[in-house]
C-alpha cells in the first residue's frame, strides 16, 4: 500500500506550474482573500513541517493523503475529475512542536497531452531540503503514453470540453479564462485530470515536489487552478452595507406589521382606516395584497400562464445546463444526450428569452395605447422613464446586494470560487447592472450575468417612444405604419450585421471553437440589436389586440386552423432546428445566419398569435390551461424568480463535494429542488422588499395630482374619428400596478 500511495502522491505535484488566479489580488474587496494565500507561504516552515508530518505522525499523513489525490472514480466514462475531501482537508488543524499545522485545499490540472504544451512557470521558490522518505522502488513513469484511451472517448472528451467551455460563457463564466484552458492544437490537448490536494497551508505544490523528489516524475506540467484555505472570505464593506440596509428593513418589517396586527387584528378596526405609510411593510398586509386578484375585464389573463411556462423552462434549462459547469461524474453520457433529438426540450431552452421580450413590447403598447396621447408622452417622458427605473430597482438592487454579501457567505464547496467570481463582479460592476449597461461596457464581467436581459429589455424600452409617438392617440393607419416599419427596419438591420459576422446559431455549438463562442455571446446573444426584433414583434400584436378591444373580432374557422398550424410549425421547426446546429460536424453559415436573422421573431410571432387567440377568443382548451388561477400567483413572482434564481443554482451546485452522475432523472430532481426554493425566497423578497417598496413609490409619484397636466389633458382635442383613441392623464402611469405589466417578467 505505501509505494502505491506515495506514488500517487508524487505523481500529481509538478516541476512547472501555470497558476491560473480566478480573482485579481491588486483588489481590496475580493470576495476570497488571495493575498492570504501567499501570505502564508514559508518554504523553511513547509520543510520543518513536512518532515514532521512523515517521520513523526502517521496519522495525521494518512488524514492529508486521505483528503487529497486519487485516480478518478470512472475514468473510462469520461470522468477526468476528483474533488478529494475539501471539508475533511480545512478541517485538519494541529498545533505540536511551536508549529500550527493546518490544512489547504487546491485543485490542480495535469494535461494528458504533456509534450504538445508549453505552460509558463511561476518563479522558482527558495529551495528546501529533501525529505528523506521511506526508502521506495519508484515505477518508471511515461505520462503521456501510459494515460491511453481510445478514439470515441478522446472524442467524447473534446466535444464535452468545448460544450462545457461554451456554456460557460454563457452562464458567465470568464471567456478569456475559458479560452486559455481549452488549445486546438493537440488532439487530446482538451483532456485534462482536475485533481485535488491536501497541503500543508505554508506550502505550495513547488514546494512539496521539491522536499518529496525533485527528479521522480520527470517533466510533468501542471496547471494550479486555485486554493483554498478556511477563514478566507474577509469581511468588506459590501457586507457592512448588507447587514445595514437589510436589518433597517427588517425592523421596519417588525414594527410594521406590529401596528398592522394591533390594529386590523387585535383592535378589530377597518383595515382601511390604518395609516398606509405605517402598514407599507406590514407582511399582513402585503400578504393579502399579494393572494388578491382583483377583476379586470381588460388584463390578458393567458399572459400569466405563457409568462410562468417560459419562466419554468428558464429554470429548467439552467437546472440542467449548469452541471456541465461543475463536470459531471460521467460527461460521455451527457454529451450523448445533449446530442441526442430526445434533448430537445433542454438544448433548445434559449429560444424562451425571445417570449419575454415579445410579451414586454407587447404588453408596453397593449397598456399605454388607451391612456396617453403622443404630446402627453413627450411631455412626461421622465415619468415615463422613471415609473419604469423605480418599478425595476428594489428586487434587482436586493439581487446585487445579496450577491455582493450574504451568498458568498451562505454555505461553502471545493468550487466555491464561482460564486466568489460573481460576488467579485457585483462588487466591482454593481453600477452597470443598475444602469442597464452592462452588456455593452463590462461583458466579460457582468454582475448577475443573467440580467443581460433586462439590460436589453430597458435599452429597448428606452427607445420605443421613437415608435410609440406614432401610435399614441393618432390614426391607425399612422400606428401601423410605425410598428410595421419599425419592425422591417430591426429585422433588416438585424440580417444584414448577421451575414457580415457569421455568427453560430447555437449557444452550445460543438462545431465551432471557443473564440467563435464568445464572440457569439458578446456579439449577438447579449447585444441590443440582434435580440430587438422580438420585442417590436409583441409593440406589433399589443396594437392589434388594443384596437381589437371592445369590438366583435370575427375570424373563419379556416383562417384561425391555419393561423394555429402556422404558429405550431413555426415554433416546431425553431426547436428541431437546435438539433442539427448543435451537432460537432454542422458546417452550414448560410443557415446559421438565415436561422439567426428570422428564427426569434418567427418564435415571437407564434407566441403573440396565440396571446392573440386567447384573448380574443379562439384559444379554446389553451386559454383555459394558461388562464390558471396558479399561473396568477407565479406570474406575480416571475420578476423575482428570473433574477433570484440563477445565483441559487450555482450557490446549491457549489456545495457538491463529488462529481455527480448526469441522468435525467436526477437533473429534475435538482430542477424541483432549485424551483423550490425560488418560489420561496422569491415570494419572500416580494413581501419583505418589493411590495413595501411599490407602494412607497406609488404614494410619491401618485400621492398628488399635477394640477398642469389635468388642464392639458381637458385642452387636448379629442377627436371623434373612431381611429384615433383618446388622451389620458399621465398619472395613471405614476401608479405602479400589478394589473398592467410592461415587461416581460415583471409583475
Amino acid at each position: 500500500m505505501w509505494p502505491n500511495t506515495f506514488f500517487l502522491l508524487k505523481v500529481i505535484f509538478i516541476l512547472n506550474v501555470n497558476a491560473i488566479l480566478v480573482l485579481d489580488p491588486l483588489v481590496s474587496n475580493n470576495a476570497l482573500d488571495v493575498s492570504l494565500y501567499e501570505n502564508v507561504l514559508d518554504s523553511e516552515e513547509c520543510a520543518r513541517q513536512l518532515t514532521y508530518i512523515v517521520n513523526d505522525d502517521t496519522m495525521l499523513l494518512m488524514q492529508f493523503l486521505d483528503s487529497g489525490v486519487r485516480t478518478p472514480r470512472g475514468i473510462l466514462g469520461g470522468n477526468l475529475r476528483d474533488m478529494g475531501n475539501y471539508f475533511q482537508c480545512l478541517g485538519i488543524k494541529k498545533e505540536v512542536e511551536e508549529m500550527s499545522i493546518e490544512g489547504k485545499y487546491c485543485v490542480v490540472e495535469v494535461p494528458l497531452r504533456q509534450d504538445e504544451i508549453e505552460l509558463p512557470s511561476l518563479p522558482i521558490l527558495p529551495e528546501i531540503p529533501q525529505i528523506p522518505w521511506p526508502n521506495i522502488t519508484w515505477p518508471p513513469m511515461n505520462f503521456s503514453q501510459n494515460v491511453i484511451l481510445d478514439d470515441n472517448q478522446l472524442n467524447g472528451l473534446k466535444l464535452f470540453t468545448r460544450g462545457r467551455n461554451n456554456l460557460n460563457i454563457l452562464l458567465g463564466d470568464n471567456p478569456e479564462q475559458s479560452l486559455l484552458r481549452v488549445a486546438e492544437d493537440s488532439p487530446i490537448s482538451h483532456a485534462r485530470l482536475e485533481l485535488a490536494l491536501c497541503l500543508p497551508k505554508v506550502c505550495s505544490p513547488k514546494n512539496v515536489v521539491q522536499a518529496v523528489t525533485p527528479n521522480a516524475i520527470g517533466n510533468l506540467k501542471l496547471e494550479e487552478s486555485f486554493c483554498r484555505l478556511s477563514n478566507d472570505k474577509p469581511w468588506v464593506a459590501a457586507d457592512t452595507v448588507a447587514v445595514v440596509i437589510f436589518s433597517l428593513i427588517g425592523l421596519l418589517i417588525i414594527l410594521s406589521t406590529g401596528y398592522d396586527v394591533r390594529h386590523s387584528v387585535i383592535l378589530e378596526k377597518d383595515p382601511k382606516q390604518a395609516n398606509t405609510l405605517y402598514t407599507s411593510f406590514s407582511v399582513y398586509t402585503n400578504s393579502r395584497k399579494f393572494f388578491t386578484f382583483r377583476p379586470n375585464p381588460n388584463a390578458l389573463h393567458c399572459l400569466d400562464g405563457v409568462r410562468s411556462i417560459a419562466m419554468l423552462w428558464v429554470i429548467l434549462g439552467h437546472s440542467f445546463s449548469t452541471q456541465m459547469s461543475f463536470v459531471p461524474a460521467n460527461p460521455l453520457e451527457m454529451v450523448e444526450f445533449m446530442t441526442s433529438f430526445t434533448s430537445l426540450w433542454l438544448t433548445s431552452a434559449t429560444i424562451t428569452v425571445d417570449t419575454f421580450f415579445m410579451i414586454s413590447g407587447l404588453l408596453l403598447v397593449y397598456t399605454t395605447a388607451s391612456k396617453l396621447s403622443h404630446m402627453s408622452l413627450i411631455k412626461n417622458l421622465h415619468l415615463f422613464y422613471l415609473n419604469r427605473l423605480l418599478r425595476m430597482f428594489p428586487i434587482l438592487a436586493t439581487a446585487i446586494l445579496m450577491q455582493a454579501s450574504f451568498q458568498n457567505r451562505m454555505t461553502d464547496g471545493p468550487y466555491w470560487f464561482i460564486v466568489a467570481w460573481s460576488t467579485n463582479n457585483c462588487r466591482q460592476y454593481w453600477w452597470s447592472t443598475l444602469l442597464y449597461v452592462q452588456n455593452l461596457l463590462n461583458p466579460p464581467t457582468m454582475c448577475l450575468g443573467h440580467a443581460w436581459y433586462l439590460a436589453i429589455d430597458m435599452q429597448l424600452y428606452i427607445l420605443s417612444p421613437i415608435v410609440l409617438f406614432w401610435v399614441l392617440g393618432r390614426s391607425k393607419k399612422s400606428a401601423w405604419t410605425a410598428l410595421t416599419a419599425a419592425l422591417m427596419i430591426v429585422v433588416t438591420a438585424s440580417t444584414i450585421y448577421n451575414f457580415l459576422n457569421d455568427f453560430q446559431s447555437s449557444p452550445v455549438s460543438l462545431s465551432r471553437t471557443p473564440e467563435d463562442s464568445v464572440r457569439y455571446m458578446r456579439n449577438y446573444y447579449i447585444f441590443t440589436l440582434p435580440r430587438a426584433a422580438p420585442f417590436f414583434v409583441g409593440m406589433l400584436f399589443g396594437y392589434a389586440i388594443h384596437s381589437c378591444n371592445g369590438k366583435a373580432t370575427r375570424l373563419s374557422k379556416p383562417l384561425v386552423a391555419l393561423l394555429w398550424t402556422l404558429a405550431g410549425a413555426t415554433s416546431t421547426v425553431i426547436c428541431i432546428s437546435t438539433y442539427y446546429t448543435i451537432q460537432p460536424d454542422w458546417d452550414n453559415q448560410t443557415v446559421d445566419s438565415i436561422l439567426n436573422s428570422i428564427m426569434r421573431p418567427a418564435w415571437a410571432a407564434s407566441i403573440a398569435w396565440l396571446t392573440f387567440a386567447c384573448a380574443k377568443g379562439y384559444g379554446g382548451p389553451i386559454n383555459w390551461i394558461l388562464s390558471l388561477h396558479i399561473f396568477k400567483i407565479l406570474g406575480r413572482l416571475s420578476y423575482a424568480m428570473y433574477i433570484i434564481h440563477y445565483p441559487l443554482v450555482y450557490i446549491i451546485n457549489a456545495t457538491t463535494i463529488a462529481p455527480i452522475h448526469f441522468s435525467v432523472e436526477y437533473s429534475f430532481h435538482r430542477f424541483m429542488i432549485n424551483f423550490t426554493v425560488t418560489v420561496i425566497v422569491s415570494y419572500l423578497v416580494t413581501i419583505f422588499i418589493d411590495l413595501p417598496c411599490t407602494r412607497l413609490i406609488g404614494m410619491v409619484l401618485g400621492g398628488k395630482k399635477d394640477k398642469k397636466i389635468n388642464d392639458e389633458k381637458k385642452n387636448d382635442e379629442i377627436r371623434k374619428n373612431d381611429d384615433v383613441e383618446p388622451a389620458i392623464d399621465i398619472t395613471n402611469l405614476k401608479k405602479p400596478q400589478i394589473e398592467n405589466n410592461q415587461n416581460g417578467i415583471r409583475h
